[in-house]
């Protein structure tokens, strides 16, 4: 077969447009190549023993794909450049990438895409298309194909990024287990003269090798996808941590090493259809600044560290509004999640940037343990930019792989500094503070609410006869009852729900739909719960009976109907692993919409396995549902504006059919208690809480009581039934603990 008869047009046309996977890959490389003497195979830059240099490179395959988008992001900065100057240059026109790029480039013209190709919820392909200066024949495999020497023409521009080379063969680990890569590209000043090879991995020779046809790369004229020039790299079946749609989580992991782009960088994602695909980033900066009602504070600090390496650098400090605020504000936790929580917080919560790219980072542990600042670690990012350090310089803060610090003295004083100047942070230590003191009412109540389950799991029928106010408790085999449920023949509301405590109680997802993420573990099931405004038997009944359909069957344990409540049970498949993802559909029909169906689509993520901690039975609270009267405590400074002493219990002040109580925090029957026992400072808390529980639960019932006796008595009108049960409470008080607190307890509580 001669090299002509080899259609390298057509093969580069397929390889690019309808091949997406490893396999693939591999079936026309043997179908096309292995009977040809023409073809051949040969080390990556002429390196026998590259596979060392290759592996050793970036640890995070989202790193390494980020090398490949600099790298598209120079050539089309370089491409602008030229076209502006010509020959007539000496490199130093522009002091960074951004001012090159304002000054340079036409945003709307230039292209920096990246692809998302294959199947669902199976191997992809990404690739990185540019519109940038391409490269000529005679230098194609000096650049796309070497190891050693691929970004030496850009150390001569102090205003590029890739100099370093790893772009071009840092993402070959990642491909695959057979580091299948294909690369084509023309030069901007040849249009239409393309060159391209196929990269692989040989095992047996413990090698990366390109193909190569008649002793040369193939090449072809003409266009290919409608273009004259500009470069397309393709990595099969490559290994992201994220392969969920790259519109989405994906493209918040990206961001990561992406802070701030000069230019904009389109996703587009073929995979899942319209609506999971087309969109613009220029990195996590530019995305904080379009969101600015999610940030609490920033902080911008010029700080001069004192080694003179590190000189002064711009530190900036986003502190992100706390899920109280969000929630008080109306805001999405969703769009928040674009930003913190998740692994990639944990992982990359400071940044070390130089161009808006990611050359190393801290996790949220340097914030939370090192800093001191446990409560707003998961809602703080930190920027630290090197931009204008020297090349030389760099090396001895950054790997060469651009994705973490070195352990030289430079990066050793960053640390120690950055930690110093983040620990004395004002913005953070106000909040922090704030924060602990709401943590610590919430504690108060959650202590509260665990005291009440107690008391209401050994006495069920105190929860009706407080919330009704009757005099003799129902008590039914059922338990209480809950309101009854009118559902709809043909429902017309289909809803996630994000956060369930009961029937009564739970939060609608108010995000994207799509985008609304469910946690699997792969060893355990999951239940999502929707809210289906359908009849009881919607999915049972004879007539035009109901269903809820799946996109993928066999995850789904079970469906489960009950008063406006679709429960499902799903588990991860066979071979999933933790860091997978997929999305998952369900649809509900009939109903009354246009369609005649309902459907919501959620991204399954798939987590570490979990030990099981045994245990079962039934896992309702008694508390569910129900709620105590208002209650506050009263501090001995404030005896003065509610008429008390130390020998008032409680003051009640009724309206309507609600109550609020102000119960004595000093009162002596409670002090008493603590200084006779002896109770240990830790366990004071829990004293107070019990108290406080019983005054309430004796207050509300005797009041019930007193009430109902004479209200149709003709004293109602004189008597003053709160002042009654005040009075009442000074001789109830006395004994309240004793009777509350078990001896065994009691032997818990003292020293």
């Amino acid at each position: 077969m001669t090299k002509s008869a080899l259609a390298e047009k057509q093969l580069a046309t397929k390889l690019l447009d309808e091949i997406h996977t490893e396999q693939e890959v591999a079936e026309l490389a043997h179908k096309e190549f292995s009977e040809n003497p023409e073809v051949n195979w040969v080390p990556l830059g002429q390196q026998t023993n590259n596979y060392s240099i290759v592996e050793n490179q970036q640890e995070e395959a989202m790193a390494a794909l980020t090398e490949l988008i600099t790298n598209s992001v120079d050539a089309v900065i370089l491409k602008n450049y030229f076209e502006r100057y010509g020959d007539s240059y000496t490199g130093d026109e522009f002091d960074d990438m951004y001012e090159a790029a304002d000054a340079l480039v036409d945003q709307e013209r230039c292209e920096i895409s990246l692809r998302a190709q294959g199947e669902q919820n199976g191997p992809f392909s990404l690739t990185v298309v540019d519109n940038g200066t391409g490269q000529p024949r005679e230098r194609f495999e000096h650049t796309f194909l070497n190891v050693l020497t691929p970004g030496e023409i850009k150390q001569e521009y102090n205003f590029l990024q890739g100099k370093y080379g790893m772009g071009s063969t840092g993402s070959l680990p990642f491909c695959g287990d057979r580091g299948f890569k294909l690369v084509v590209s023309a030069s901007h000043e040849n249009p239409g003269e393309w060159s391209w090879s196929l990269i692989r991995k040989n095992r047996e020779k413990t090698r990366y090798e390109y193909l190569i046809v008649d002793d040369s790369v193939p090449t072809f004229d003409g266009e290919i996808n409608g273009r004259e020039y500009g470069s397309f790299v393709k990595c099969y079946n490559y290994e992201t941590e994220v392969k969920s749609e790259i519109n989405q989580y994906f493209r918040r992991r990206l961001e990561r090493y992406i802070v701030k782009s000069p230019l904009p960088i389109r996703l587009i994602d073929t995979r899942y259809g319209d609506g999971f695909g087309d969109v613009h980033t220029r990195g996590l900066l530019p995305r904080l600044k379009q969101n600015r009602e999610y940030i609490e504070d920033v902080d911008e600090i010029q700080h001069s560290f004192d080694n003179p390496i590190l000189g002064e650098r711009l530190v900036r400090i986003y502190l992100l509004k706390a899920d109280d605020v969000l929630e008080e504000k109306g805001l999405s936790e969703y769009t928040k999640a674009n930003f913190v929580t998740g692994r990639k917080h944990r992982k990359q919560a400071v940044l070390f940037t130089v161009n808006g790219q990611t050359h190393g980072d801290q996790g949220e542990t340097f914030i939370k343990r090192r800093c001191s600042f446990n409560r707003v670690a998961k809602d703080t990012l930190v920027f630290v930019d090197f931009s204008n350090v020297s090349d030389a310089d760099i090396v001895d803060l950054f790997k060469p792989s651009r994705d973490r610090l070195t352990e030289k003295k430079p990066a050793k004083a960053l640390r120690q500094e950055l930690e110093d100047l983040i620990t004395d942070n004002k913005m953070l230590k106000q909040e922090e503070q704030r924060r602990r003191n709401r943590m610590a009412k919430e504690e108060n109540e959650e202590l509260e609410e665990d005291i009440l389950e107690q008391i209401l799991q050994k006495n069920p029928a105190l929860k009706g006869y407080l919330k009704a106010g009757k005099k003799q408790p129902t008590v039914t085999e059922e338990g209480d009852q809950q309101p009854e449920y009118d559902g709809k023949f043909y429902p017309d509301k289909f809803e996630i729900i994000k956060s369930y405590r009961s029937r009564a109680n739970y939060k609608i997802w108010d995000g994207p739909d799509g985008q609304y993420e469910k946690e699997i573990p792969v060893n355990k099931t999951s239940t999502q719960r929707f809210e289906l405004n359908a009849e009881n038997d919607f999915l049972t009944r004879e007539t035009e009976q109901g269903s809820v359909n799946t996109s993928i069957p066999q995850i789904v344990k079970s469906v489960r109907l009950k008063d406006g409540i679709l429960s499902v049970t799903l588990q991860a498949p066979d071979g999933a692993e933790p860091g997978h993802s997929m999305p998952l559909q369900l649809t509900v029909k009939p109903a009354q919409v246009g369609d005649g169906k309902l459907t919501r689509t959620l991204s399954l993520q798939f987590t570490e396995p979990v030990e099981d901690s045994g245990g079962g039975g039934n896992n309702k609270k008694q508390s569910e549902g129900f709620e105590l009267p208002e209650a506050y405590w009263v501090e001995k400074e404030e005896w003065d504006n509610h008429e008390m002493d130390e020998q008032s219990i409680v003051n009640i002040d009724p309206y309507d059919d609600e109550m609020v109580l102000y119960i004595n925090k000093h009162a002596a029957p409670l002090q008493n208690f603590i200084v006779r026992h002896n109770i240990r400072e830790s366990a004071k808390e829990t004293v107070q809480q019990r108290y406080k529980l019983a005054v309430i639960f004796y207050s509300v019932g005797q009041y019930i009581e007193i009430r109902q006796e004479f209200e149709e008595n003709s004293l109602w009108d004189e008597i003053d039934f709160a002042e009654v049960v005040q009075t009442s409470m000074r001789g109830v008080a006395q004994s309240l603990l004793e009777q509350t607190i078990s001896d065994d307890e009691l032997d818990r509580f003292t020293v």
